[in-house]
């Protein structure tokens, strides 16, 4: 057996970490908590569950935390989470095979980050590079931190077996608050000294996204997007989703057109798909949007969408151009999504 260490920091968030511990508890981890300056009762949980339990003065550095915890672990092989994550079920003797198939490789864990919509809980599905061994990998980046190779090695990864769910998104709009301002003055540091960088300026926008600030969401998404992000980066699906939908909703159409540039660099993704075909429903070229659905219902990857969206979409072109019955078919084949519903509602 290849032994594996979970390493956690945390800070002010009892009970998040009581629950993130208590779901790594049918596996044998080893369990490894860093704390760094919390005022509650963080540090008494985590010795509920571990004796390897340490605090590190924060010095607003992200990646110098987790390295420091990363090295009190007595394995190599690191499985990095926050406290704010709770990891799923998952099939021990797959993970071991993973990585006695990819031992100098990054592992990606599937992250499905929930939020609330208008009294509605969504998620977003993305995958992050978090199982690593530490003898060839570290983090760097006080904000928004990532593994990079130590010395000349390239790095390479693959998709591990590990699901995890993540609530950081969820709460009072005062603590999302909190923690947004939190990070966006460590990206405004990083901006000072790289003010061209549309990474950046898009965790930015993020930041004001999760304090339901539209307005200076759409700005920094502006200043991301005239930056040319390139489609092969992590975050451009995100950026062009976010910020073409911003524009959804203000009507600035035209605008939101400009993403269409980047179609074919994500003709396998549901998102941009379902994205480009909304955009030109609101453009009045119903014919152009429905090949773009057709394309959605078979698309291998989404993260934003949810995977009925398509059918519901063609099903919501066919009842515009008058054939309910076709249209009913797509909006049954859509299962309990809330917009479908009512369109079975509205057609009975």
């Amino acid at each position: 057996m290849i032994p594996i260490s979970v390493c956690i920091i945390t800070k002010n968030e009892s009970d998040h970490l009581r629950k993130c511990l208590e779901a790594l508890q049918p596996y044998p981890f080893e369990i490894v908590v860093t704390d760094t300056g919390s005022e509650d009762d963080s540090i008494e949980v985590a010795r509920q569950y571990t004796d390897r339990v340490y605090e590190f003065t924060w010095i607003n550095d992200f990646a110098a935390a987790r390295n420091f915890c990363v090295s009190r672990a007595s394995h190599n092989t690191i499985l990095s989470l926050d406290t704010d994550e709770f990891i799923r079920p998952l099939d021990w003797d797959a993970l071991q095979d993973a990585l006695e198939a990819h031992p100098k490789s990054l592992g990606t864990i599937e992250l499905l980050n929930y939020f609330d919509v208008n009294g509605e809980t969504k998620y977003q599905l993305i995958r992050l590079e978090r199982l690593f061994n530490r003898r060839y990998y570290h983090f760097v980046n006080p904000i928004h931190e990532v593994l990079v190779p130590l010395g000349r090695m390239a790095p390479s990864s693959y998709d591990a077996p590990v699901s995890v769910d993540h609530v950081g998104y969820q709460g009072t709009k005062e603590k999302l608050k909190e923690k947004a301002e939190r990070d966006m003055a460590l990206i405004q540091a990083e901006l000072d000294a790289d003010p061209q960088n549309p990474y950046l300026c898009f965790q930015m926008g993020q930041g004001y996204m999760l304090m339901r600030d539209h307005e200076n969401a759409l700005a920094w998404f502006r200043k991301a997007m005239a930056l040319h992000p390139a489609p092969g980066e992590d975050y451009t699906l995100v950026l062009l989703c976010n910020y073409a939908s911003i524009l959804l909703d203000d009507n600035l159409v035209e605008e939101a057109s400009g993403v269409l540039a980047y179609r074919e660099s994500f003709t396998d993704s549901k998102d941009f798909l379902c994205l480009s075909g909304r955009i030109y429903l609101r453009m009045g070229q119903p014919l152009k949007a429905l090949p773009e659905f057709v394309s959605a219902l078979s698309a291998p990857r989404y993260s934003l969408e949810n995977p009925h969206a398509p059918s519901y979409y063609i099903g919501f072109i066919y009842e515009m151009f008058g054939k309910r019955d076709i249209a009913r078919t797509h909006y049954e084949n859509c299962g309990d999504y809330p917009p479908a519903l009512e369109a079975l509602k509205r057609l009975s």
